[in-house]
């Protein structure tokens, strides 16, 4: 498999060992200060080769930062949004502080160090967000045939608190609705622009921002009373980039009569693929932060509940849905869930309700009477 040599240097006798990489190639490293060092050496390579785990050093010697680099350019399975944001993560928190480093000389130490000095500057949900990045890149490398193992797995993380979610009663919703159409005037006014229906449309029917953005005419189903969610508009870099929904799923989600009504009024003539929703100046997609800048922060405000989001009319869809008695599955399909898993870790508090109804309906089977439980006859002789 290899030999060893030495040599001499102005610090004295130092020792070489070539050997042989599976690919037959030659590869040698030098600089050990003791023959038994060099032979030791050699031997953990001929281990790796033969258990298949061997890694060339000099595929090891990228950096951090080149890497990473490298690992994203190959993501083409990114959302825009999401590529944006791993790119943020990358060159803001990731390579200032390792990207000079070799793989091949990160240790999991010094990843954990790394992730210490991020939880000085940024809440837990970040540093999480961060440590998942650095981990999914070397998890590559590790593919790559450029590391062992991944140094990243396995980091002690910060524990992140469940924040209560604000959810709108039905009330709200109509009174945040009437409130949005009220503001402006001309072709700013929100009830020209149809923003109220907007409301309406994400507190009852649960679309994320870039689903009711990317609405079109086409995707509304008025035979079936259903929104056909196909499409969606995001923005990455200032610039709306028209995409497929979260997960790749497109779904088909009911929609009450009366909003069906608002929304034939409010497309009546335009083709099948124009937007639902316009912006009052562009007359194309509704950008998330004119719209909350404009209508919905100062609509919110008058009715009580300020810093509203748009993703907090979503949840106030959940609540309704399970208040009107929908099962877990029925949330998922309409918010586009991947799972139902995933419906129940996000709105478990929705189903309290459920676990306290069962509760009863317990108490009522075992406090029954024992007189009115019968009792199986005893089988055999006695008497």
């Amino acid at each position: 498999m290899g030999f060893i040599s030495s040599y001499e240097t102005p610090a004295g006798r130092r020792y070489k060992v070539r050997y042989r990489k599976p690919d037959h190639s030659e590869g040698a490293k030098r600089g050990f200060t003791s023959k038994r060092e060099a032979k030791l050496w050699l031997a953990s390579v001929e281990v790796d080769v033969s258990r298949n785990s061997y890694v060339d050093p000099a595929r090891a010697r990228i950096t951090v930062e080149a890497w990473m680099n490298t690992w994203l350019g190959t993501r083409s399975d990114l959302r825009p949004t999401t590529r944006e944001r791993v790119r943020g993560i990358i060159d803001r928190d990731v390579v200032p502080a390792l990207g000079r480093y070799p793989l091949g000389d990160l240790s999991h130490s010094r990843c954990q160090e790394w992730l210490h000095s991020l939880s000085k500057r940024l809440g837990p949900a970040s540093v999480r967000k961060c440590a998942a990045v650095l981990s999914g890149a070397l998890e590559a490398a590790v593919r790559d045939g450029r590391l062992t193992a991944n140094p990243a797995r396995g980091l002690h993380l910060p524990r992140v608190s469940t924040k209560s979610k604000r959810y709108l009663m039905v009330a709200q919703v109509h009174d945040l609705a009437e409130v949005v159409d009220g503001i402006g005037a001309g072709k700013q006014n929100g009830a020209a622009n149809g923003y109220g229906t907007l409301i309406r449309v994400l507190a009852f029917c649960g679309l994320r921002w870039g689903e009711v953005s990317g609405l079109r005419v086409g995707d509304v189903n008025f035979l079936r009373g259903r929104l056909e969610i196909q499409h969606t508009v995001v923005e990455s870099g200032g610039v709306q980039v028209e995409s497929t929904p979260k997960d790749y799923e497109a779904r088909s989600v009911p929609i009450p009569k009366s909003i069906l009504d608002e929304l034939a009024v409010l497309v009546a003539g335009r083709r099948a693929d124009e937007p639902v929703f316009r912006g009052s100046r562009s007359g194309s997609w509704v950008r998330g932060k004119v719209f909350r800048r404009g209508w919905l922060d100062k609509a919110a405000v008058l009715i009580g509940e300020p810093g509203l989001t748009p993703h907090e009319l979503r949840h106030t869809a959940a609540s309704i849905a399970v208040s009107l008695g929908a099962n877990v599955k029925a949330v998922q399909r309409m918010l586009g869930h991947a799972s139902a898993a995933v419906t129940l870790d996000v709105y478990a508090d929705l189903f309290d309700a459920d676990t306290d109804a069962l509760s009863a309906a317990l108490d009522r089977v075992a406090s029954r009477p024992i007189a009115s439980i019968s009792r199986p006859r005893a089988v055999g002789g006695g008497k």
